[in-house]
């Protein structure tokens, strides 16, 4: 009698697509979660270029007399909202292709060509959504950075 039934229950076809459906919606579910994640996480690098643009974009605008750095970094925490400890800014000045004095801001030759540079850097750390305790907590943050060097002179 059990070898009849277990005869029976092995050529059962009912109920396959259940089983099927069962086994590969997780991993179907997971495939989909991380591709949605890599996605964001492009989306929020591409911010942070984007945040660091914008004060690019007010250097240029200021070209004439180009703020000072805390002047730059108060416009930017007022056009993208971020805090301001996320947001550096560093002006240098070049003598001839080399860096000059820092503490003077000057050149030592007079006939030296001087070159101004201020860069902007926005970092911010981007948490994934597929950090999941149990499941899938093998996934970190990470810190993005969007930079761009400015030529002022």
């Amino acid at each position: 009698m059990i070898s009849r039934i277990a005869k029976r229950l092995a050529s059962e076809t009912r109920g396959n697509a259940t089983l099927e459906l069962a086994f590969a919606t997780p991993i179907l579910l997971t495939m989909a979660l991380a591709s949605v994640d890599a996605t964001m996480g492009f989306m929020h690098r591409m911010k942070m270029q984007q945040y660091a643009q914008v004060g690019a974009d007010y250097v240029f605008a200021k070209m004439e007399s180009v703020p000072l750095d805390p002047v730059i970094k108060a416009e930017m925490v007022l056009a993208t909202g971020l805090p301001a400890n996320k947001i550096t800014v560093t002006s240098w000045i070049e003598c001839d292709s080399s860096k000059a004095n820092q503490t003077l801001g000057i050149c030592n030759k007079p006939t030296a060509v001087v070159t101004k540079f201020v860069k902007i850097e926005v970092k911010d750390t981007y948490t994934p959504i597929l950090n999941i305790p149990g499941y899938a907590n093998y996934v970190k943050s990470f810190d993005y950075t969007g930079h761009v060097t400015v030529q002022t002179q």
